[in-house]
């Protein structure tokens, strides 16, 4: 018979970059044990953290495929910011989301309420490719800066000021 006090049960928090392990953590702690913000990156290292005597976590930081197939996966999770900025492009990001807003606003007009991309811009994109779109939008509102441009639609996604967008819909 052995001695041995019970131990607690150890999970890991793995998954996607910013998708919430962190806070997830601290929601069920209801206090802010670990550090968590609204961008890829924050936890650097793996770190336990005591739930309960019966439960331990490990927060880790987020993981992707060493090398994403599917193109359309990655531009999605490049529109979230669950790739770094370094991995990608903002004006071909920011074109692929206006390219992707429309096609859902015809496929799956569930998905996207309203014409968010008017209703914020006063440019309506109908008409005009995603890049286009990017390039008109630059015009009127920076001078013709179509980072700008792109960096400032892509964090008016992120924050929810285009509106409650899902980018998937379940099968």
């Amino acid at each position: 018979m052995s001695n041995a006090l019970p131990r607690p049960v150890r999970a890991v928090v793995i998954g996607f970059p910013n998708v919430g392990k962190s806070a997830l953590i601290n929601r069920l702690l209801n206090k802010r044990v670990v550090e968590s913000a609204r961008r890829p990156g924050v936890t650097r290292q793996l770190r336990w953290i005591r739930i309960s005597e019966q439960l331990d976590l490990l927060d880790a930081p987020g993981v992707l495929p060493s090398l994403l197939k599917d193109q359309e996966a990655a531009l999605k999770l490049a529109i979230c910011d669950d790739i770094g900025e370094a991995a990608h492009d903002n004006q071909r990001v920011a074109a692929a989301l206006i390219d992707l807003l429309k096609h859902l606003q015809a496929k799956t007009p569930e998905a996207v309420p309203g014409n968010p991309l008017l209703d914020r811009y006063s440019l309506d994109p109908a008409h005009l490719t995603g890049e286009s779109y990017l390039a008109a939008l630059a015009d009127s509102r920076h001078q013709g800066d179509i980072e700008r441009t792109a960096r400032q639609m892509l964090n008016d996604f992120r924050k929810g000021i285009l509106g409650a967008i899902a980018l998937e819909m379940p099968l």
